[in-house]
């Protein structure tokens, strides 16, 4: 199998990086199975204090090739994973590795980001726009519903109203307004959108453990009544404050130094 999701570490940071320019980054059932591999690589990987998820060459994803639709019409019944909700099933784990990761997660998004493009960046901690991002919920267009988590996630981003608007109309969305609706939270300069998200993913990458306990606390104190939500928010802060984060956070600033964290 050809790698068309490549892998590599620099500055802490595990750069997840689509490699199909040839066609605007779209999903082959390829790209998801090594977009979970890479996931898993990065969860595991010592060296990985952040992971930065782009496409090559100034396009983020135009959604899914059209050969993910052809594996499955093609698919014997007993595919599991071809097949049903095996195949769907098989798909959205791509995408639900990236929220589950504790290390923080940040989608750059240059260019189009459509259909699944879109849902993978909503599994991502964070979404960081160039100044040409394009996204669209673009499953209508071809008479489906977003089922790779997007009906979950993004009315969580930007509400339930600007969610079903944007699925119902399969309309454009461009950087500001992806600012200005919640559904990114960081612009990226013009001149080197990675570059810029690099830099930007790579002080999460330095950053405490808290940095890669916040997300999932957030995330799943929306699930919880208050009562539960306090009690987890309780015990994940005293998990700080035994770590070794917490006490180099004090010492540097008695010191009157930069703090220099493990992540632990």
């Amino acid at each position: 199998m050809s790698e068309v999701v490549s892998y590599e570490v620099v500055d802490r940071v595990a750069h997840v990086t689509i490699e199909r320019p040839e066609v605007k980054n779209a999903m082959s059932l390829e790209v998801f199975d090594q977009l979970t591999d890479r996931a898993e690589q990065a969860a595991a990987d010592d060296r990985v204090g952040a992971v930065l998820v782009r496409g090559r060459d100034g396009v983020f994803s135009s959604g899914l090739d059209v050969s993910v639709f052809a594996a499955h019409d093609s698919a014997e019944d007993g595919e599991e994973e071809l097949t049903g909700e095996g195949f769907i099933a098989r798909l959205q784990r791509a995408f639900t590795a990236y929220e589950d990761i504790d290390k923080p997660t940040v989608a750059c998004i240059e260019g189009y980001c459509f259909g699944g493009g879109i849902q993978l960046a909503a599994a991502c901690h964070l979404r960081a726009v160039a100044p040409d991002a394009q996204l669209s919920v673009l499953e209508a267009r071809w008479a489906l519903v977003p089922d790779l988590g997007g009906s979950w996630r993004l009315p969580r981003l930007v509400g339930l109203g600007r969610a079903t608007e944007l699925t119902l109309t399969a309309r454009r969305v461009d950087a500001d307004e992806a600012l200005a609706i919640g559904l990114a939270e960081w612009r990226l300069g013009g001149d080197d959108p990675v570059a810029d998200a690099h830099e930007r993913t790579a002080a999460l990458a330095a950053g405490p453990g808290s940095v890669r306990r916040a997300p999932r606390l957030l995330r799943e104190n929306l699930e919880r009544d208050r009562a539960a939500a306090l009690r987890v928010e309780a015990e994940t802060q005293l998990a700080c404050l035994s770590g070794p984060d917490f006490t180099e956070a004090v010492t540097a600033s008695l010191e009157r130094r930069d703090p220099r964290f493990t992540g632990a």
